[in-house]
Parts: structure tokens; sequence; C-alpha cells
């Protein structure tokens, strides 16, 4: 009985993974794809709260990918537009840095920096028309909410400038 409680059971798991890669599941989980294997290999027990984990993620709305739009979250890029490329607001280069490069939002230097160096519009292009954006935007919309508040204190960042982003108090 006490097992039970403790550990979940692998049906359960793969029903409520609805057919995700591994690193999918363990990106969704925050934790390494190897557990995942463990747990589907059965060589380590499952704990309970993996499971409840994604019941939870199961009932958010985020959970589907169908509308949503960078906007969408509790933090608005403070950054202009780029004239050259009307098609990618800031919304949207905020999200693509946000989810592969975060330590480039401290300031808007950094951030201008990285989408001229990386060519970040391009890739967001090429990331829409290959239809893999909306899997960004949904990284995006989870990690947008747990951006550190605390991140430009100390000397350390006296002078370099605001940072790309700032929490809108509404759209929490």
């Amino acid at each position: 009985m006490f097992a039970e409680q403790r550990h979940g059971g692998l049906h359960e798991f793969l029903a409520l993974t609805g057919g995700l890669s591994i690193a999918e599941v363990a990106r969704k989980l925050r934790c390494c794809s190897r557990t995942i294997r463990n747990y589907v290999a059965g060589r380590s027990p499952m704990p309970w709260h993996r499971i409840e984990m994604l019941r939870l993620l199961a009932l958010e709305p985020s959970a589907t990918h169908g509308s949503m739009t960078a906007d969408e979250t509790p933090v608005v890029a403070n950054i202009e537009a780029d004239p050259a490329a009307p098609d990618v607001p800031p919304a949207e280069l905020l999200a693509w840095v946000g989810v592969h490069a975060p330590h480039y939002l401290s300031s808007r230097r950094s951030f201008a920096l990285y989408v001229r160096g990386w060519n970040v519009v391009e890739k967001i292009r090429r990331a829409k028309r290959k239809g893999t954006f909306a899997a960004v935007l949904a990284r995006w919309r989870t990690q947008a909410v747990e951006l550190p508040r605390m991140w430009r204190s100390g000397r350390m960042f006296a002078g370099i400038g605001p940072p790309a982003y700032v929490h809108d108090k509404t759209a929490s």
C-alpha cells in the first residue's frame, strides 16, 4: 500500500505523455532524459509527483498550442521593433532569445548583439515555415513566468542599462 502511494504506474505515465518523445517529456518535467528512460525501462521507480505533474500540465490551457502568441506572457518586450523585419515583432524576438539564450535578456545591448550576431530574425522565419515556432512559444510561456526578478541586483549590473523585458503586472 505504501509503495503505491510513493510510486506511480508506468501505464499512467505513458498515457499522460500522449506520444511525446523522451526529450520532450524530460523538458516538461524538468529532469534529464536519462531519468525518463530509466522510468520507462523499469530501472528506476517513478515518483508519484511526476505523474501528478503530467496531469496538471494536461489540464493547463497552454497545453494546446493552437492559437498561442508571444504576447500571452507576463513579460513585455522592452525593445523596439526592427523596421527591416516587420513580420517578426519584438515579442517573438524576446520569446526566441528567452528560450534559447535567456542570459542575453539581462540588457538591451546584449539582447541586440545576440539578435544581430546569431541572425535570430531568420531563425524565427525558418521555424515558422517549418511549423516549429509554436513549440518555442509554448516553452517561452512557461519560462517567462519563472524569469528571475532579482537577476540584475548588485554592483556588477550598475550602468548596463535596462533589461530587454519588463514584467507586466496586469498579465499575471
